[in-house]
């Protein structure tokens, strides 16, 4: 009967705690203070629904005011963060290779939590994604290039040679900082329109395909929608490449995202279960 209470004792107050947890409002951003702008957000979204669907590695992005107004009472920045990866379970369960970027604007904080999967060295090269590509940045105020810059960096300098598994100092593949800030914008823009037009690109270039048939050059693509993809549903599109010169076509179909996901790609979406022993960094401006 005592050791009952004291495991009640000491696992309520932890249960009343995380009840105070804020939910996540996607599987990519959860920007609490409407710190981005809705295109800057969506945008943002799309840059980690492709990362994951090209690596399989879930980058979360949390944007607070204070993390006192979000349940973090009596809690570092770091245990908070760490709290917040576990409840919401980041990244892959059996891999534990989740990244959570935690920007408390009025905290002036902001913290890179790491899954459990990174060896120590990964808590120094997440020290300087945050030191050479984000706080540069939110001295200025300028908190969607911070954000976007360090969404890069932890792909570039983390995931990638994880997933590699190759031998890793806590600098090594990075330059100095602030060296190359002035790039952030235009690689900005560059990826923006990457995003709106690689499939009209990809369209137009059909053209110079050769047809499957006659290998004749000069395909011409067209798109139809079988199933419109509704708020929470999947669609159904198919795409037909037709020969100008001897009519073959070849037929494919894909799936369209739901219009309400904010993942950004056709890949895994929503929480795997991932875990974080705490591991990675705090940077403060």
């Amino acid at each position: 009967m005592f050791l009952r209470s004291l495991v009640v004792f000491l696992i309520l107050p932890l249960a009343v705690f995380a009840q105070d947890l804020p939910q996540p409002l996607s599987d990519t951003v959860s920007d609490f203070v409407d710190l981005l702008p809705p295109e800057d957000e969506a945008r943002i979204a799309a840059q980690l629904g492709t990362i994951r669907d090209e690596t399989g590695v879930q980058i979360v992005v949390v944007t607070m005011d204070r993390i006192t107004n979000y349940g973090a009472i009596d809690l570092s920045i770091e245990a908070y963060a760490k709290l917040l990866f576990n409840a919401w379970g980041i990244g892959d369960a059996a891999r534990d290779d989740g990244i959570l970027i935690l920007v408390a604007r009025d905290d002036r904080v902001t913290r890179i939590a790491l899954g459990s999967g990174y060896d120590a060295v990964y808590d120094g090269r997440a020290a300087r994604v945050i030191d050479t590509a984000m706080l540069p940045a939110f001295r200025a105020e300028r908190f969607v290039q911070g954000i976007e810059a360090g969404v890069d960096a932890a792909r570039d300098r983390i995931i990638t040679p994880f997933l590699k598994n190759e031998p890793v100092t806590e600098t090594s593949g990075f330059d100095g900082p602030e060296r190359y800030m002035f790039l952030f914008p235009v690689a900005m823009v560059l990826g923006f329109l990457a995003l709106i037009f690689r499939r009209k690109i990809g369209d137009q270039a059909a053209r110079f395909h050769r047809c499957e048939n006659c290998s004749h050059r000069g395909l011409s693509r067209s798109r139809d929608i079988l199933r419109a993809a509704t708020g929470v549903a999947a669609g159904e599109a198919i795409l037909r490449d037709h020969c100008n010169n001897c009519g073959h076509d070849r037929t494919e179909t894909y799936v369209v995202a739901p219009a309400g996901k904010s993942s950004g790609g056709g890949g895994s979406s929503g929480f795997g279960g991932g875990g974080s022993s705490g591991g990675g960094a705090t940077g403060r401006w």
